[in-house]
């Protein structure tokens, strides 16, 4: 009887421990306890739909969608080096997610998430950033106008990694015809 209680507390002990671990690695990795609402990682349940908006005739995924105090927060995980502070790029990117998510549900995210290896960043959905975006869309929509967008690579390897490399005309072809 003594031997099965020592197991029950040593079973209890351990138990606290990983308790303990894991919410270690959650307050490091930098994102609020929040309700995952959508993902577009396959490993760990079904991706959800695309966003779409009409009025920017834009459609987009992010990562994650985190319901958090009334909001929906999009979180975009990014890999490689962290940066010190997130690239211009990854917050256009970001803030056309809220851009769907306003118009998905009809209110503005106050903020996304940057997810990086090493760190996380709180970008804010403000007016700048709103500007930013609708400005870089008008500039795409301007180019594609005048007579499409030219590949700015010469890498293979961004082509095998490209969501349109079945339907690009553009694409580089690897040693084998194509991807």
């Amino acid at each position: 009887m003594a031997a099965l209680a020592w197991l029950a507390l040593f079973l209890l002990g351990a138990g606290a421990v990983l308790l303990a671990l894991a919410w270690r690695t959650w307050r490091a990795g930098g994102l609020p306890k929040a309700r995952v609402v959508a993902t577009d990682t396959r490993g760990w349940r079904r991706p959800s739909q695309p966003y779409y908006s009409p009025t920017w005739d834009l459609a987009g995924r992010p990562d994650y969608v985190l319901h958090h105090r009334g909001s929906l927060i999009p979180v975009e995980v990014k890999g490689g080096r962290t940066p010190r502070e997130p690239y211009e790029g990854h917050m256009l990117q970001l803030g056309a997610y809220c851009l769907l998510l306003e118009e998905a549900e009809g209110r503005a995210p106050p903020y996304g998430l940057l997810r990086y290896p090493e760190a996380t960043f709180r970008v804010p959905f403000d007016g700048r950033l709103r500007r930013r975006v609708v400005e870089v869309l008008e500039e795409m929509r301007a180019a594609e106008a005048r007579g499409g967008i030219a590949r700015g690579h010469q890498e293979p390897w961004r082509c095998r990694a490209c969501g349109y490399r079945d339907v690009c005309d553009q694409r580089l072809e690897g040693p084998s015809g194509g991807y």
